[in-house]
């Protein structure tokens, strides 16, 4: 972690800028005024700007599936542009009233979406090229930065009367700098040179849980949301408090990080926060007449800290498969504002109800709850079936089984949820001696050559390897021992046998020497 902090960059952390500024301006009632300025107008912009935000980021995954360098070759200027024209109408909407009122708001929301989708995509893209060790630690700071610009703008907006267009208009700007100078970094490990749907499916079939979780949670935080906002009847008010509560956890998440001096396992984190925040939400609802902010700044406080899970294991699910960020990280958070949308539906039809929502808000979260309990009795039978069927591949390659190669003293679960993008918890015992930045040849391990590399490459698309495991290949090649290749890498012992387990797994092979064989036979 020190080294990661040593080479840490603003840019690197530059997201927070963009971030800030899109939730601000789905937190419309910033940036309208007069007749504008309404629960349903205000709801309006955040339903129209998600959609256009949705479908830019799938139409842009879909372009560059089956070539990932189309990224690089897209023209990027745009998203600011579209951002900034975006914002001014908007905040021009409320000022000229009239006819021209709905036109400006539906045209400022779509530009601003869709800009904003652009961003999304391609700050996951970036984050895809990095090393886990490295995301893991940028983004808790990139969400602290971005909650302390949140509150920033808010209080000086309200309090010192500052416009708020002044304060959000260099948000994208400096976002997009950022953004072109960590794209000119050189890529960590091998970039993703090549697309297309099988590899894209192993990369999401390693997130279906995350999924699934994401949009339980998407649409219980749309469905408070919109609660919240018709009950106090105006989004200021419903979410000054919930802004302090996300500087706190975002606060608090940095220096657990800094604390712990490694890699937070992110697996296990979102396995035990969804569940609590869903319970949570079902005892809420009866306190729901007294303050009904309550209930939203429990749910945006841990959607902000789940936002940052979601983030990490999406990135490094992107750095293992070679996959483009925009392909992961777009379906991911395209499904997840859907649900969004469909719980702020829910919340809308709720509040159409006479009496009192408690009941209905309850029986939401039962809903909610039973989804995830059949989610984790999915994984754990899951997970049983493949301890029980590779034990043995493991035992006769002379490797420990997983759930007895020390991990779990290390913190790591035996099969992590979320699959390959579930590596990155593979480092949580990498506590003094993180792998740098960008990292040389390691002395163990003579230079390769492209042939080399083509080589491996071609083994581990073959077998569905992710980069980590790919990383081992050229140390099985040479006989090194599982220590070596541990202090080559920078990580532990058990993480390599871990990695050298799972590549039997998928090669169904059952000794070293076996893999060193398929090698050879490629070579």
């Amino acid at each position: 972690m020190r080294m990661v902090w040593k080479t840490m960059r603003l840019r690197h952390v530059g997201m927070a800028f963009f971030w800030a500024c899109s939730m601000l301006t789905f937190r419309s009632s910033i940036l309208l005024s007069g007749t504008a300025d309404t629960p349903e107008y205000e709801s309006l912009v955040v339903i129209v700007s998600f959609v256009a935000n949705m479908t830019a980021m799938l139409a842009v995954a879909a372009w560059v599936e089956n070539d990932p360098v189309r990224i690089d070759r897209m023209p990027s200027w745009p998203m600011p542009a579209l951002v900034i024209v975006g914002l001014l109408l908007v905040f021009a909407a409320g000022r000229v009233g009239g006819g021209a009122l709905l036109p400006l708001l539906l045209g400022g929301a779509v530009l601003a979406g869709v800009g904003y989708g652009f961003f999304w995509g391609s700050w996951a893209d970036c984050y895809g090229r990095m090393h886990p060790a490295r995301t893991s630690f940028y983004l808790p700071v990139a969400f602290l930065l971005t909650a302390a610009l949140f509150l920033a703008v808010s209080l000086a907006t309200e309090n010192l009367g500052v416009p708020a267009i002044a304060l959000m208009v260099p948000l994208p700007l400096a976002a997009y700098a950022c953004l072109l100078r960590c794209r000119a970094e050189k890529p960590d490990g091998r970039a993703a040179a090549s697309g297309g749907s099988k590899r894209s499916l192993a990369a999401l079939g390693s997130l279906v849980s995350l999924i699934v979780a994401s949009l339980v949670l998407s649409c219980l935080f749309g469905f408070v949301w919109e609660l919240t906002v018709f009950s106090v009847g105006s989004v200021n008010e419903a979410h000054l408090a919930p802004l302090v509560a996300n500087l706190v956890v975002a606060a608090a998440l940095v220096g657990l990080v800094l604390y712990a001096r490694t890699r937070i396992n992110l697996d296990m984190a979102y396995r035990v926060i969804v569940p609590v925040i869903v319970v949570l939400f079902a005892v809420l609802p009866f306190f729901w007449e007294t303050n009904p902010v309550a209930l939203n700044i429990i749910m945006s406080a841990s959607y902000g800290l789940f936002d940052v899970i979601i983030w990490s294991l999406v990135v490094a699910c992107s750095y293992d498969f070679a996959v483009s960020g925009y392909i992961v990280g777009g379906i991911v958070r395209s499904l997840s504002v859907l649900l969004r949308l469909v719980g702020m539906g829910i919340g809308f039809l709720i509040t159409l109800v006479p009496g009192k929502p408690s009941a209905l808000i309850v029986g939401v979260s039962i809903g909610a709850l039973y989804v995830l309990v059949m989610l984790g009795l999915f994984n754990t039978l899951r997970r049983k079936r493949r301890l029980a069927g590779t034990a043995g591949n493991a035992e006769e390659a002379g490797e420990k089984p997983a759930a007895l190669d020390g991990g779990a003293a290390h913190g790591m679960a035996p099969e992590p949820i979320a699959g390959g993008a579930a590596e990155a918890g593979e480092r949580a015992a990498d506590a003094d001696a993180p792998k740098p930045a960008v990292a040389p040849p390691p002395a163990a391990l003579p230079a390769e050559d492209d042939a080399d590399q083509d080589l491996y490459a071609a083994i581990a698309e073959d077998y569905g390897l992710t980069r980590r495991e790919a990383e081992v290949l050229p140390y099985l090649a040479r006989g090194r021992s599982a220590k070596v290749i541990a202090e080559a890498l920078f990580v532990s012992e058990s993480t390599v046998r871990t990695h050298i387990r799972r590549i039997l797994e998928k090669t169904d092979l059952h000794s070293k020497q076996q893999v060193i064989d398929l090698i050879e036979k490629y070579g």
